[in-house]
């Protein structure tokens, strides 16, 4: 088989698309000339755009602009259009896979999840008890072996390298990030989340704020346009803190996660993109856990959540707690991610400084 260009489809949320960026990365250093694309939605554009600068976008409105099969046809054009001829598809749907079957692209390798299996020509076992990262590299591992020629390389190249996710920072989000971003050390606490029962209760980060701000934190409180009002109002509580939340785009969003010295936030994109910059982070997981494979990446990055039996109750998180107590998020106490944080600076040797035992 040989292979003219990848391109990847990837039409999820915004963390599982930061993921895909280790899907990216791998196949750059591997095979460094080889044609790449990623077909995310429009909203991702700018996380997409910091993963390669010889990554070639589409964008895909599937519930907008392009929603239904005239909109399928026009993306499946201009991946016609391009030198792919293969598909890998980290996105368990049917849409997706829908999308690369007209665009005419083979091998299409997705998993073997779902009635989308049947549409893929090469459905790889979805391992579970894995990261994300690693889950997505072996639709890449898979091709290994059915290579003869890519590009100018041997008749029987390597395989390629697991790579975790690195996004390059751009001078526009640079410029954002300088207008926000404090002087002094600073820890970003981003509040907000798709699912509410993803979300720690408002009186645990006002607590941890103002510990943060007594230990010698500056706090920058972060999220999207959504987390606006949310934010105005913990921070308010807390008497501290600069709120960036809605005010920078996802390029803005990472060069300031790259300054901060460690994020603190719900089971959401930030903790990825977060592992994209280098910035370690506290991931609290409440009706989800990190076995399901979206742990925090990273040096010094940490998981917490507390055992309970009824955990975890969903995939994504829902919007009611199940049981009626939420008790996952709120018996995780303030002081405890306090404790993690201060090891997860000590450990990274970002800051020096003496925080009470509470």
């Amino acid at each position: 088989m040989t292979l003219a260009g990848i391109a990847i489809i990837q039409t999820a949320f915004p963390g599982d698309v930061i993921l895909t960026g280790g899907l990216v990365r791998s196949i750059r250093e591997r095979w460094p000339e080889l044609p790449q694309a990623i077909v995310v939605r429009p909203d991702c554009r700018d996380l997409a755009s910091m993963m390669d600068r010889d990554l070639t976008i589409i964008t895909y409105d599937k519930r907008g602009s392009e929603r239904g099969s005239a909109g399928m046809r026009h993306v499946a054009g201009q991946l016609i259009e391009g030198p792919w001829d293969t598909a890998l598809i980290p996105h368990r749907s049917i849409r997706s896979a829908v999308l690369a079957r007209t665009a005419r692209l083979n091998p299409r390798v997705g998993f073997n999840i779902g009635i989308q299996q049947f549409i893929h020509t090469d459905a790889v076992t979805y391992r579970r008890g894995i990261h994300e990262v690693e889950r997505n590299f072996d639709l890449l591992a898979s091709l290994n072996g059915k290579v003869e020629y890519m590009l100018d390389d041997e008749t029987h190249p390597p395989p390629p390298d697991l790579q975790a996710p690195f996004f390059h920072l751009t001078y526009e989000g640079l410029g954002e990030a300088e207008s926000i971003a404090a002087t002094l050390p600073f820890a970003a606490l981003a509040p907000g989340s798709v699912w509410p029962t993803k979300r720690w209760p408002a009186l645990h980060w006002v607590t941890l704020a103002g510990w943060l701000a007594e230990a010698g934190l500056s706090i920058v409180w972060t999220g999207g346009p959504d987390e606006r009002d949310l934010c105005h109002q913990l921070a308010a509580a807390a008497d501290t803190g600069v709120v960036a939340a809605g005010d920078l785009s996802w390029q803005g969003t990472a060069a300031l996660l790259k300054k901060a010295h460690v994020l603190v936030a719900c089971d959401s994109a930030q903790v990825h993109l977060s592992g994209a910059v280098g910035c370690p982070a506290i991931a609290l997981f409440g009706p989800t856990v990190p076995a399901f494979g979206f742990g925090p990446l990273g040096k010094g990055s940490r998981s917490i959540g507390i055992k309970l039996g009824c955990r975890p109750c969903r995939l994504h998180g829902g919007r009611h707690c199940p049981e009626g107590h939420f008790r996952c998020m709120k018996d995780l106490k303030p002081v405890t991610v306090l404790r993690s944080v201060v090891d997860t600076v000590r450990e990274t040797s970002l800051v020096q400084y003496g925080v009470d035992e509470r």
